[in-house]
């Protein structure tokens, strides 16, 4: 949510996190796989907006990304980290 991030869609992606996982910021769902951070700044301005899921970078993230996104954790990794 810093500056380029939000200029760029950032607020956009995060209702669509929101959505998709049925949680709000600070929220885990029911089954514990994912949890729904908000951060200020990753300083990666260029790539704005910004999602991180664990340490992997995913970088000019649209709306129409997320589902795509969740869906990779949830058919391949185990215990997804922070969206």
């Amino acid at each position: 949510m810093g500056t380029a991030c939000y200029v760029r869609g950032g607020e956009k992606v995060l209702q669509e996190f929101k959505r998709h996982l049925g949680i709000e910021v600070g929220q885990t769902t029911a089954d514990g796989k994912f949890s729904l951070s908000c951060l200020r700044c990753v300083g990666a301005c260029g790539l704005a907006p910004v999602v991180l899921v664990g340490e992997k970078v995913y970088g000019r993230v649209s709306p129409q990304q997320v589902s795509k996104i969740i869906a990779e954790y949830q058919e391949g990794c185990v215990n997804a980290e922070t969206v």
